[in-house]
């Protein structure tokens, strides 16, 4: 299946826009678990200088009275707290504590797993004897040697001091995994903006997918009418690109379509002239041969029939071209539909066509119905619908016209009873100088009729058909003009 361009705008911006978010998230989560470390470090020294200050005043005769600091630090550690910080329930005190001589030995431990123990070559207990800042991460339980990193825990440590002089340090311990709550906290609220984003983002990227769709299928339609032969106007876009394409291809349309117009309708003409022309110098031809007066007036009836014939072949070209040439309608006004039928049935010349065929007229009109139109244009194009009919009408047949009204539109059908449209014709019939031979003289006609009636319901807004009659014999053609 072949991707529209608009598909592949929408998945090109889709990509683009997913990997920005997820590097976006991806950063500012490692950004925010840096921060919270960081905050969280910054606390622990001022918890572990305060902690180390108060042991200071529990120095007497040169030793920690560690039984005091531990009475003090049990009761710290075995309060009970009912704290909310946001969303994440805090009930107790999580540090764990520990103390160490000048010497780096362990005399106090919160745990009481560690006491007596050697620890002046941890890094914050080394950096900070020697009057430096000492902090380490590592694991939290020191028997673990390769620990995760929710295994690990922040280790910052004070000096406490004794007569001006590093007595000792103080360390208090936070493990990840009381941190890891706020992390997990800040981590879901920015999924949360980064899938609005996201969402955002692809409805703005599905509009422009869809204003970029919508033009090229404007154009993609046109140019397929255009191949099809078929008159089109351009399409209004409002990308300024494709509006430039549109009517460079309209104007291209143009050029083209007037120039393949002349050759048409010069070789049109030459060959329907042929004809007319070649009979009527057969003609003049027999005329100079010595005859009676009878027959020269056959001949010069002849000659007369020609040129009648080559005059209405011109005149239709001519009404043809003009009317193709126009965009718009002038002179509109209000018509009323039954007067409009009966002018252009009793019109004196085909009038006498339909005596002298036997032909009978039916109107079916449920009210009075009105139209606004051209009112020329409107009798041309009823005009060359009767015509047919009454061309491909059997004598004493009869044509019924009804008039009928739809929601949009006025309906006028001219049914006849002749053969109907033959199945080779039908896609064919409003194709200029396309025409069906007549029933009873097997001629042709010129081909431009029901192509001048398309064009003339296409100036008012409306449509014309044709085609068979259902379960009976014969055509039915209707012009539809719109309610205004």
């Amino acid at each position: 299946m072949k991707l529209t361009i608009g598909v592949k705008l929408f998945l090109a911006y889709f990509i683009i826009t997913a990997s920005i978010v997820w590097f976006a998230t991806d950063k500012i989560s490692l950004r925010i678990t840096n921060g919270i470390d960081q905050a969280a470090e910054e606390v622990m020294v001022d918890s572990a200088n305060l902690l180390a200050q108060m042991v200071s005043s529990n120095i007497k005769d040169d030793e920690i009275n560690v039984d005091e600091v531990r009475a003090i630090m049990s009761a710290y550690l075995n309060r009970e707290l009912d704290v909310n910080i946001y969303s994440i329930s805090k009930k107790n005190p999580n540090l764990q504590i520990y103390i160490t001589n000048q010497d780096g030995i362990v005399v106090y431990d919160s745990k009481g797993k560690i006491e007596g123990e050697d620890y002046s070559q941890w890094r914050d207990v080394f950096l900070t004897l020697k009057g430096k800042y000492g902090a380490r991460s590592s694991a939290y339980d020191a028997s673990i040697e390769e620990p995760t990193a929710d295994q690990k825990a922040h280790h910052v440590a004070a000096p406490i001091y004794h007569n001006g002089k590093i007595f000792g340090s103080l360390t208090v311990i936070k493990s990840v995994a009381d941190l890891k709550p706020y992390v997990i906290a800040q981590k879901d609220q920015i999924t949360e903006y980064a899938i609005y984003v996201l969402l955002i983002s692809l409805l703005f990227g599905a509009g422009v997918s869809f204003v970029v769709t919508r033009g090229t299928r404007k154009l993609v339609k046109y140019t397929t009418a255009l191949s099809k032969g078929e008159t089109v106007v351009a399409p209004k876009i409002r990308q300024v690109e494709f509006a430039e394409l549109a009517q460079a291809i309209e104007k291209l349309r143009v050029d083209l379509e007037g120039r393949e117009y002349v050759e048409e309708y010069i070789n049109t003409m030459a060959h329907e002239l042929r004809t007319p022309i070649t009979g009527i110098r057969g003609t003049a031809e027999n005329l100079l041969m010595p005859m009676s007066s009878s027959q020269r007036e056959h001949f010069v009836n002849n000659i007369l029939d020609a040129n009648k014939k080559m005059d209405m072949l011109v005149n239709r070209l001519l009404n043809l071209s003009r009317i193709e040439r126009r965009d718009k309608l002038e002179n509109v006004e209000k018509i009323d539909v039954k007067t409009l039928i009966k002018d252009v049935v009793q019109a004196p010349s085909r009038k006498g066509n339909i005596s002298r065929r036997s032909i009978k007229i039916e109107y079916t009109i449920e009210r009075d119905f009105s139209i606004k139109a051209e009112k020329l244009l409107a009798e041309q194009a009823l005009s060359n619908i009767i015509d047919n009919a009454i061309d491909f009408t059997p004598p004493d047949s009869t044509i019924s016209i009804k008039v009928s009204e739809s929601n949009t539109h006025v309906n006028i059908q001219v049914q006849d009873q002749g053969k109907g449209v033959p199945e080779h014709a039908r896609k064919q019939i409003f194709r200029r100088f396309f025409s069906s031979s007549r029933p009873d003289t097997g001629k042709r006609g010129n081909g431009l009729g029901l192509r001048f009636v398309k064009k003339i319901m296409s100036l008012h807004g409306g449509k014309v058909s044709l085609k068979n009659r259902f379960m009976e014999d014969g055509a039915v053609a209707t012009l539809k003009f719109p309610i205004k």
